[in-house]
């Protein structure tokens, strides 16, 4: 298995940037692993920035203590279900206690997504998005945003009381490339676009990744968007 993968993070036309990324490409045993998460840090409330980079920080560090150590022992698709969910539980608690010691209320959304072979593993809590391209005409959205009435936030990490992320796992075949964006990403473009930036057959090094990610951040400016920009890809084959 082989696997291209590039970042984009840009603050777009805000001051500061809430969103928080992470990429990690390991091999274990000779067999490549990746992780990568975007999180938006929610901007009515305070602290967005310091939501999206502690839960980034904590997922990051769950995939090297722990996740990597369960995928070289073969544990079973729910225990590593399981323990990422853990990690966000405890993250929840802990912005929650944090918050009522300051008297403010921060969070976050998360949608992160772990590699490793053939396997995909994924957790989402809000309204980034993770989408997967398996071909010409073959999109496919892996993830439900959690809004009502169009724009209000139902769950994330650490303001609302905790609601248990989305979690799937599964397999895939053939080359596809993975997406994982905020919503100032994606909100200004269609499906049709975002399916020519994915298109895993016209993906060969990872510098074509971050042009074509660059580009759609500047489209997006272009139509309008203001809020902070961010995105991973990984073509995998």
């Amino acid at each position: 298995m082989r696997f291209i993968s590039d970042v984009y993070w840009d603050v777009g036309k805000r001051e500061t940037n809430q969103d928080s990324v992470s990429l990690q490409e390991v091999s274990v045993k000779g067999r490549k692993v990746v992780f990568a998460l975007v999180c938006d840090g929610i901007g009515g409330l305070e602290g967005g920035e310091t939501a999206s980079g502690f839960v980034a920080e904590k997922m990051t560090e769950w995939f090297y203590r722990e996740a990597l150590v369960m995928l070289k022992n073969h544990k079973r698709r729910r225990k590593v279900e399981k323990a990422g969910l853990r990690v966000l539980y405890g993250c929840n608690e802990e912005m929650i206690r944090e918050g009522k010691k300051k008297g403010i209320k921060f969070g976050t959304t998360v949608t992160a997504l772990l590699l490793s072979g053939r396997h995909y593993f994924l957790w989402h809590s809000g309204d980034t998005r993770a989408y997967r391209m398996k071909g010409k005409g073959r999109l496919k959205r892996l993830t439900e945003d959690h809004i009502e009435n169009a724009h209000t936030l139902i769950r994330c990490i650490g303001s609302f009381p905790w609601k248990r992320p989305d979690v799937k796992s599964g397999c895939f075949i053939g080359k596809c490339t993975f997406l994982l964006c905020s919503d100032g990403f994606r909100n200004r473009a269609d499906e049709k676009r975002i399916e020519e930036l994915l298109l895993p057959e016209t993906i060969q090094r990872r510098e074509q990744i971050y042009k074509r990610l660059k580009e759609m951040a500047e489209y997006v400016k272009r139509k309008g968007e203001r809020d902070n920009i961010s995105a991973v890809a990984i073509k995998a084959e």
